[in-house]
């Protein structure tokens, strides 16, 4: 499948940058893997200096965005996973690079910081619970809708939502003394917390049944799990480790043969949570020892920010 055609800019802004991204920047594409971009706009100076100001991001696609700046340098510093790589891909994957841009490429080592271990670490837990929660739905899914009387309540509800959030905020900070009400409206209230609990996973897993890929579904049948998901639980956990330990960020990846036999659903479930769990483990080792500062210097990114912008808008003038 050929690469397509960047695009040209949709409206008034500038593209500063635009890479491949996602499964093909990892080298962990098929054939008919899909194309995944991320890019980097300036928009026009009123975005900046008027009150209407601009939009954070332009979405071309599901798999196609461009973010304004400001809000793609806050992400990276923060040790997002998905925009710090923008700045790590290989140059082959490069599609569009303003010479604005350049300054940013250069110091891309400044935004590694000990951010960078929790963020990786909890998009990696993010695929976990995912991979766990879609497992469970395969082997003991919800039958049917929660009923409101299964839980002893009445038909109609006898509070309102913003109420029972209420109630149960005051009591998660132990202001239970403070709530002028009995016990039975107390076990009403942890009845209706179940209920919506329930009522909630019910409408996931009917979201889950009606939207979820016909060739993820088929991994999941085959092997109990989804194995692109733990492929990516392994790549997150390994990667955040990797920079941590050697300040490295291997965006094209060196392990590419293991984890597309991960994806092959060369380890068991067990195999894989046990693999999940030491590489965590690791992880908060590397956490614990790295030599990164624990945050970015944010004085320099926002100095470089503003130096990147002004050169852009001062060249459209």
């Amino acid at each position: 499948m050929n690469m397509p055609e960047p695009p040209a800019p949709a409206g008034d802004h500038t593209l500063l940058f635009e890479t491949v991204h996602g499964s093909r920047a990892y080298g962990l594409n098929t054939a008919d893997s899909d194309w995944d971009f991320k890019g980097v706009i300036v928009g026009p100076r009123a975005w900046y200096l008027g009150f209407v100001g601009g939009p954070e991001q332009v979405e071309l696609g599901p798999d196609h965005v461009r973010f304004e700046l400001r809000k793609f340098m806050r992400l990276a510093a923060g040790g997002n996973p998905t925009l710090l790589e923008v700045l790590f891909t290989h140059p082959d994957d490069h599609r569009v690079s303003h010479p604005a841009f350049a300054p940013l490429l250069a110091q891309r080592d400044r935004f590694l910081s000990k951010k960078v271990g929790p963020a990786f670490g909890g998009y990696a837990m993010g695929q976990l619970k995912h991979i766990q929660t879609h497992r469970r739905w395969l082997f003991d899914p919800p039958q049917a809708a929660p009923e409101r009387a299964a839980y002893g309540l009445p038909e109609r509800a006898v509070a309102t939502p913003d109420q029972i959030g209420a109630a149960e905020a005051m009591i998660a900070k132990g202001e239970l003394a403070e709530l002028d009400v009995s016990d039975n409206f107390l076990a009403l209230l942890d009845a209706e917390r179940r209920y919506r609990a329930a009522r909630q996973i019910w409408q996931q897993y009917q979201h889950w049944l009606k939207a979820r890929n016909p060739k993820r579904a088929a991994l999941e049948a085959r092997f109990g799990y989804d194995t692109k998901h733990a492929m990516h639980l392994i790549r997150l956990l390994t990667m955040g480790t990797e920079i941590l330990e050697t300040g490295q960020v291997n965006v094209r990846r060196p392990d590419r043969d293991a984890l597309l036999a991960i994806r092959a659903g060369a380890l068991t479930y067990e195999a894989l949570i046990e693999r999940a769990e030491g590489l965590d483990a690791r992880l908060k080792t590397a956490l614990a020892t790295t030599d990164l500062p624990a945050k970015p210097d944010e004085a320099a990114l926002d100095a470089l920010c503003a130096e990147v912008i002004a050169s852009v808008i001062e060249g459209t003038r």
